[in-house]
């Protein structure tokens, strides 16, 4: 009895010596958010779960240790208390997903196909086939987006009808028996254009967009997946741009409970004097709006070459540059409507981009022109500041 009742207290006083720490958050919006992104970057480098809370009740949260942030989505108007509980525990949660990530290495093996990576590398541009899918990509239930892992790093969009995760099942190509059943599909062609949201180089002088031709190395990276949010990453390395080396990381994040994506690009190098641009692609048969920070367009092509099997659609791209991105012109080319950017201080260049679709059954009834105008009212709200302050 002796030895049963010091194993428990040892037990015991193991169990108290846990390591938890608590913390009181107040976030702050304009008017009301649904499935406000929050993020939590002051994350103890001991932390190995996180719980959160709003007036009692838990919700769902995602430790992202990568990023040394955690994160969750909640309902918020004005303002709002979240408790954030760290442990050094591994997490006994099970939330249920809402986002997903995935990147398809091409095996050459009939009865294994595929093979799932998080990290991918070349030093040269010989990966748009390797994978399939061509890259990386996320997804939210309201849709999702790929980038290519070539020289132009393109996002290139996927609509979907139902409110649903099903990238894994569709693999980006959904079969016809898919189609019957509501899934999605690929729906836009981007060809050379902006696509949506990507940063790329810009010419002065041809007035035209430069892709990453001449480098040293790219990596492409899956870095989180689950109940919050989807991230997927391009990084470049020794990327000769106009004469000048320059390191550049492009972070892609889709939320739960969204279709538009942060987009979060980080340069490293001397980019005095360099220009660098975004925006939306055009298409045929367009209708745009383009204000001074936000540019938004519909319009109705194809999404394959194969005609008879992909008849045309219908899809509303807009992206959204927040007031701390400083822009220098807002020049188009023949292929997209554009903004000339450069970085601050930092090397920084941030911003949002959204989607809309004809066939998303959310989306029923609305008129060409109201797509249009929900699309860029979206992209603006979600590029608005949210205020997350420490209370205790």
């Amino acid at each position: 009895m002796k030895r049963i009742f010091l194993l428990g207290a040892l037990v015991a006083m193991l169990c108290a010596c846990t390591k938890t720490e608590e913390r009181v958050y107040r976030v702050s919006v304009e008017g009301a958010k649904t499935d406000c992104p929050v993020v939590i970057s002051e994350v103890p480098a001991w932390a190995q779960s996180v719980v959160v809370t709003a007036e009692g009740e838990e919700i769902a949260s995602q430790l992202d240790k990568c990023l040394a942030e955690a994160a969750f989505v909640a309902d918020i108007e004005g303002s709002k208390e979240f408790t954030v509980t760290f442990s050094e525990n591994p997490s006994t949660k099970e939330y249920a997903p809402r986002t997903n990530a995935q990147m398809w290495w091409k095996t050459g093996d009939e009865e294994n196909p595929y093979e799932e990576k998080d990290t991918l590398f070349s030093f040269k541009d010989d990966m748009y086939r390797k994978l399939h899918h061509h890259g990386p990509a996320i997804e939210s239930e309201w849709g999702a987006y790929r980038v290519y892992f070539d020289k132009k790093q393109t996002i290139d969009t996927y609509g979907k009808k139902k409110l649903q995760l099903e990238l894994r099942q569709s693999m980006w190509y959904s079969t016809p028996e898919q189609l019957a059943e509501g899934f999605g599909h690929d729906n836009l062609r981007v060809f050379g254009s902006i696509g949506v949201g990507v940063l790329k180089g810009w010419d002065d002088e041809k007035k035209q967009m430069i892709h990453i031709t001449d480098f040293k190395r790219r990596e492409a990276r899956v870095l989180a997946k689950g109940p919050v949010r989807a991230i997927m990453e391009m990084e470049v390395e020794g990327w000769n741009y106009c004469g000048k080396e320059l390191n550049m990381t492009s972070r892609y994040t889709i939320y739960a409970g969204h279709s538009d994506v942060v987009v979060e690009n980080f340069i490293e190098g001397d980019f005095t004097g360099l220009k660098f641009v975004t925006g939306v692609m055009k298409m045929l048969d367009t209708k745009s709006i383009k204000e001074e920070r936000a540019v938004a367009q519909i319009g109705c092509d194809h999404p394959e070459n194969d005609y008879e099997k992909w008849p045309k659609e219908t899809v509303a791209l807009a992206v959204a540059l927040p007031e701390e991105v400083e822009i220098l012109s807002a020049e188009d080319d023949q292929l997209s409507y554009l903004y000339q950017l450069t970085p601050n201080a930092e090397g920084e260049i941030s911003y949002h981009f959204d989607m809309n679709w004809r066939k998303s059954s959310w989306l029923d009834g609305m008129t060409d022109e109201e797509l249009l105008t929900d699309v860029l009212k979206k992209a603006k709200a979600a590029a608005e500041p949210i205020a997350v302050e420490r209370v205790k």
